[in-house]
Formats: C-alpha cells, structure tokens, sequence
C-alpha cells in the first residue's frame, strides 16, 4: 500500500516537472512542426518525382527529433536575459504544478500525431519492400491499355491494337512524359484487373482506356484518361468519323491526354503532328502493327503482304520499309520461312533504303540489328555479331526511351558483357516492366554473373505471367542443366515443345534425351519436324551425326549446298562431315567462306564461336598450317579466360577442353574437363554437333587416359540415375553447380534455330 501511494507521488512529482521545464510545450510545439515540415517535403518530393526512401528518411529524422527536443527541454531553460543554462532542481518545499486541461490536450494531440507518425512509416515501409527502394510512380506517367474491339471485320481485332499503340508512340513524343511500354500494356488485354492494380504494376498514375467499334465506313473511338489514385476520369471524348480520319483520331487523342496532363500536371507540350498521310495507307499499317505483335507465322506472313502493298503506295516512307525487314527476318529465323539467303537479301536492301531515307531511323537500326544477330546465328561469320551490336547501340542511342530497342541491345550483349547488359535491361524494364523478352535476358545475365537463384526466380516469373511464351521455359531448363539436372531440364523442354511451334525446343529436347541414353525419345521428339521443308533436312543431318553416318551427313550436305540458294547451315555440315572422314581440304574450302577472320595472321574468336573455332583449327592443322591452327587454339584460350564476377561456363570449359587438347596439354585438359563436371557437365552430346566429347576429333590425344575414361564413365554413371528418375517421373536430387546458358532469346546454336 505503502509502495503505490509512493508511486503515485512520485508520479504527480514527474507530470509536476514536465510543467515547469515546459517539455510538454516544446514537444507539442515540435511535433506540429515536424508534422507541417514533413507534409511540405512529401509534397516537394512527389511533384519531383523523388523515391519514397526520400520520404521514409525525412520521417525517420523528423521522429528522431522528438526525443532529442524532450531531452534538451528537460535538462536546459531559457533564463531570463535569453542564456541557456541547466535546469534547476525543484526545492522540497516547492509545490507540485498541476497538468491543466490545455497541457492534457497538447499531451492528446502528440500522442495522435506520433500514432500518425508510425501508421505513415509503416505504410511507407510496406511500399519499400521487397528488398530495396521500389520507385513511386511519377505524376507525368501514363499507360496506354489495348482499346477494347467491338467490330467483327476480319481485321478489327488487329486495328484495335495498332491503334493503341500508335497513340502510344504518339504520347512517347511528349516531353517529360513516361509512357509505359507496350509490352507491358497489351499484358492487361482481355484481363478485367482494376486501373488502381494496373497502376501499381506498371509503375504509372495515369491510364488511358478507349475501344473500338467499325461498321462499314464509319468509326466511332471513346477514349478517357484515368487517374490511377482514385479512378476518376480526367478526360473523355468519343469520335465518330469515317475511316478517312482515322489518322487524325489517333493524333487528337494523343493531344487531348497531352492536354489533361497538361493541366493536372504541366506536363510538358502536346507530341508533335505527323504529317498528314493517305487513310487507307494509315488503316493498313495499323492494321499491320497490330499482326507483328502476335508474332505468330500466319499473322507475320499477313503483315508482310500489306507492308509489300504499302511500300508500292508511300516509297518514301522509312518506317514502313523498317517494319516490312523486321516481319522478313523474323520469319525467316523464328519461323523457318522461305529461303535464307533471299530473304536476308530482300531485308537488307529494306533496311539501306530506309536509312537513305530517314538516317535517324530507330526502327531500321532495330530490324538491322536483328537481320545481323540472325546472320551471325546461321552463318557463323563473327563480323556479323559486331555488325549486330553495333546497330542495336545506335538504335539506343537515337532512342534511349524505346524498351524495345534497349531490351534487344542488353538481349544481344548479355552473352559476351552481362554486367552492361544488366544497366540496359533495367532500363528497359523501368520503362516495360512485363517485357518478357528484356526479363529473360536480364535473368540469363543475372545466371551469367553467378546470382543463381534471383535467375531462376525471374524465369519462373515469367514462365508464370507469360505461359504460352517458351523462350522462358527453354532458357529455365538450360539454367536446370547448366547445373547437371538434366532430369529437370526435360521436364521444362517437354513443356516448351509440346505446342510444337518451336523447332528449337525439340531439338534441344532431343538432345538431353540422347544425353541420358533415351534414343527412342529422342527420336520421337523429331518426328513432327521430319517432313517440314527447312526442318526436316536439320532432323536427318542430327540422326546420321549420333549414328556417326558421316558419309550420309557429307551426302546431305554437299545436296544442300548445290541448290540455288543453299543455307548456311550446310557448309558447317561439310565441315562437320569432312572433319571425320578425312577430307580436311573440302572442309577447309568452306571454312575460308564461313569463318575468313580464323585464316587472318592474328585470329578473331568470339566467345561464342570458340568450340566451333576450335574444330576450325583441328581441320587447319590436318592441312598442313600447324602454325596458324595453333594461333587460332591460343586466340580461343584467350576469348575463353574466365572473367572476375563472371561465372564460366561449361560450354566454354569444354573448348578449353578440346583445346588443351590440340596443343598436347594433356594435364589442363584434364583439370578443364575436371572443373566442368563438377560444376555440373552432363552433356556429353554437344548441341551444335550432336558429337560426343569422347568420339570428338579434337580429343584424340585424351582417349587412351585412364583418367580421361573414368571421367566419361562419371558423367554417364549420373546420367543413367537422372535417366531412370525421368522414367519414373521423379526428377533425382543433384545437388551441383551450373551450366552452358544460351544467349537469352538471341543465341541459339547452328544447327537449332528458335521460334522465340
């Protein structure tokens, strides 16, 4: 009883001190401050479109103050001629002072203000997670979401599309305005999620909604702009004109959001007008956009036929020329259309004159960029990857705000310089943060930099958001088998190559089957492409390479080779064959076409190309040119080196392997090949060859070691665990590190091409 009376003096004894040393006044006081302070900041931080860590840090410091003013104003007083001092004590005879309804109040009104004070940091902090400091999203930001079709032409679905995004390419041209990608966008097609949902994942605070309805000649477009905080509509308009306006619906549209932001936001000056041009020209190429989204086969073949009609009808017009060479090559790697070389031709002449015409043509260099990427791939000549690099940087460069551009200049590095690629990537992502494309590449450079799991874990996101999308599932199972879980990697190749749209996901698929002693798979894995036209002849090619046929691989060849217009891929095959059975001057004959920079005095090897430089040499040498056989083997060591903060991959180990190899180094060879099976080689089959490492001609010096067959004898002891798990659909437990990663959507080995 005794002990809470006291307590209770001691109490009234306390709240008497705050009175006299004014610390319930000061705190007070500072608290409005600090709230007022803050209030302001956040104000100034949003309107300069500044991160909430900004925020989060100047309530972090608002709300350490508080303490700091309490303890000043508890332990020092204001005298009366204006000095500090220390605060007296209170003598014993001196009566308490009461708390009075006003310091109650003022003790009320701190404890809301702190309670406020907490709910807005955690807040802040919530938006903050996920392991580091998430931007918020600009006020100048805007999406265009996929105008809703209401029309039953043939094409409306498509002129639909290429209408959004026109008026996104519109808005693109606005000053100080984010436009979010159109990747991105077109993601939100046919999904009912709300703007404020929409907002959130594309980082935007604006988006721009509108359908589409046609009947006959008539159009009717309604269009509103949307703020993503609230959902109110801050701009409506419905056109309804002929088809002939359609381009001026388009460019009013475009200046009507230009003009709400405007006068929300300042946000810059209206995009600028194009010229006026020919309304069925306009319909078609919109129409034409919207087919080359869906980058299926049909709708490119359609996209091609009108960009062929709309060239007769605007010649000079650059960006048609570009697109019509986009559409060409793409059908002619992704989708195996027509012959090669007349292809790359009809592209190329495309692509100059639209340069001749508009040298600042982002869109040219893109399809000038992708026409190089693609030679390099099926002609193996390495001047075409810097051709290839080269374009895409200037693509960026002319516009550094196009994701597109940005996503297949990091996409197409990300092989040879992953740290770069990475900048590029993010950037992409800032701008198209669904861009599937930018977000594979970024996980393969991410693989590429030794952060394995955040690689795996972009990959699996996308194969979640983008199901229909194989690159994703293709390139997870590579990072599967790069770590020796062939068993895993099949699973995902199964998946990839079941809508059998991709020639490239049932080679590859066939690949780990012969790797894992399941021929009669492998086989069937093939089957769907034997009787296709450009296909077919690569499926027969494979079967003669495993069963070591190579006089019927030479036969093939050299029938290829004879046609009008033959490609590529069957001077690699005579070289391939020539290499086995002896006749190393016709495999030189097609080297000197395919590879001329290994015959200079100081070699050029790409990384990428090193195995293939590698058998390059072994032909050379059995020519009789040991010295420059042996210069392109020392140029491959060095394009092989492992780099600091880069993980090395098995791919490359095995072309040290082989060339080691050569130079009688039996004992590096030995501990590359070591090295590789530890970090998880398993693929005794190479992809580009189908030739075992053992039966390589490369490797003859290393066949009669002990060592050399007990190592092979391990990886096929694995293999035939992992063989049995697949057979009994329960992937074993491999607990290995990484390996070979193809490029991201770019690379794809010689003689596997990709429909990504």
């Amino acid at each position: 009883m005794r002990l809470s009376v006291g307590a209770a003096l001691d109490f009234r004894h306390f709240l008497s001190e705050l009175k006299k040393r004014n610390v319930v006044r000061v705190a007070g006081v500072y608290t409005v401050t600090a709230w007022g302070v803050f209030q302001v900041a956040k104000t100034v931080f949003e309107t300069l479109d500044l991160p909430k860590g900004a925020s989060a840090l100047t309530l972090l410091l608002l709300a350490l103050g508080l303490p700091v003013a309490v303890l000043v104003s508890w332990a020092f007083e204001l005298g009366p001629d204006g000095s500090i001092r220390r605060t007296s004590k209170a003598a014993a005879e001196e009566p308490n002072r009461r708390l009075n309804w006003m310091d109650w109040g003022a003790l009320a009104a701190i404890a809301a203000v702190v309670v406020v004070f907490v709910a807005t940091a955690f807040g802040l902090a919530g938006s903050l997670g996920g392991g580091g400091l998430r931007m918020s999203a600009p006020s100048k930001s805007v999406a265009v979401l996929p105008f809703a079709n209401f029309s039953k032409a043939a094409d409306a679905e498509y002129f639909a599309d290429g209408l959004t995004e026109e008026v996104t390419n519109s808005l693109a041209q606005v000053p100080d305005l984010k436009v979010a990608g159109r990747t991105s966008a077109f993601y939100f097609k046919g999904r009912n999620e709300d703007v404020r949902e929409i907002g959130r994942k594309l980082n935007v605070a604006h988006v721009v909604e509108g359908s589409v309805r046609r009947s006959g000649d008539r159009l009717r477009v309604t269009c509103q702009l949307v703020s993503v905080k609230n959902g109110f509509h801050l701009w409506s308009e419905t056109y309804d004109r002929t088809m002939d306006d359609a381009f001026a619906i388009q460019t009013e549209i475009a200046d009507g959001v230009a003009e709400a932001l405007k006068a929300e936001l300042g946000a810059g000056q209206r995009p600028q007008r194009a010229v006026r041009r020919d309304p069925e020209a306009y319909r078609l190429e919109v129409v034409a956009k919207g087919q080359v989204r869906q980058k299926g086969k049909a709708q490119l073949q359609s996209a091609q036929a009108i960009y062929r009609k709309l060239i007769e009808m605007e010649p000079n017009n650059a960006e048609v020329r570009a697109d019509y060479a986009y559409a060409t090559a793409y059908l002619a790697q992704n989708h195996l259309e027509g012959d090669f070389l007349p292809a790359v031709r009809d592209a190329e002449a495309q692509i100059a004159k639209a340069l001749e015409l508009d040298p600042k043509s982002s869109s040219a260099y893109v399809a000038k960029g992708m026409l190089s990427a693609i030679r390099f791939i099926r002609e193996g000549q390495q001047s075409a990857e810097g051709q290839a690099e080269a374009a895409y940087r200037r693509a960026v460069e002319l516009a550094p705000r196009d994701s597109e551009a940005l996503s297949l200049y990091g996409d197409f590095i990300a092989g040879s310089r992953p740290q770069e690629a990475v900048t590029y990537l993010r950037r992409a992502l800032e701008i198209d943060p669904l861009d599937r494309v930018a977000n594979n590449a970024l996980a393969g450079s991410l693989f590429a930099t030794d952060k394995l799991q955040e690689a795996e874990r972009r990959y699996r996101m996308n194969v979640e958001l983008f199901p229909e999308y194989v690159d994703s599932k293709e390139q997870l199972a590579d990072v599967l088998a790069e770590q020796g879980r062939l068993d895993q990697a099949v699973v995902w190749y199964r998946l990839a190559a079941a809508p059998k749209t991709d020639p490239a996901s049932s080679i590859q698929l066939a690949n780990y089957y012969y790797n894992l002693g399941m021929p009669r798979e492998a086989v069937a894995a093939l089957d769907d492409w034997k009787e296709k036209p450009v296909i077919g002849p690569i499926v027969a090619a494979i079967e003669f390479l495993v069963a070591g046929d190579y006089q019927g691989l030479m036969r093939l060849a050299q029938a290829g080779l004879a046609q009008p217009e033959p490609d590529p891929v069957w001077r690699s095959g005579v070289v391939l064959a020539g290499a086995h059975l002896g006749q190393f001057d016709l495999a030189r004959e097609q080297l000197l076409v395919t590879s001329p920079e290994l015959f200079e005095p100081t070699p050029k090897v790409s990384p990428r190309l090193a195995s293939d430089a590698v058998g390059a040499a072994y032909v050379i040498q059995q020519t009789g040119d040991q010295g420059q056989a042996r210069r392109i083997v020392q140029a491959v060591l060095a394009a092989t080196e492992p780099r600091p903060g880069l993980r090395q991959m098995n791919a490359r180990r095995i072309a040290r392997v082989k060339a080691y190899a050569m130079l009688g180094d039996k004992e590096r060879a030995l501990a590359e090949l070591r090295a590789a099976i530890d970090a998880g080689y398993r693929v005794l089959y190479d992809i580009d060859a189908f030739t075992r490492l053992d039966l390589d001609p490369t490797t003859q010096s290393l066949r009669g070691d002990p060592r050399f067959k007990a190592m092979i004898r391990e990886v096929e002891a694995s293999n035939e665990a992992m063989r049995l798990a697949v057979l009994a659909k329960t992937p074993a437990v491999v607990s290995l590190a990484p390996l070979h990663l193809r490029m991201a959507g770019v690379w794809k080995p010689s003689i596997a091409y990709s429909s990504g």
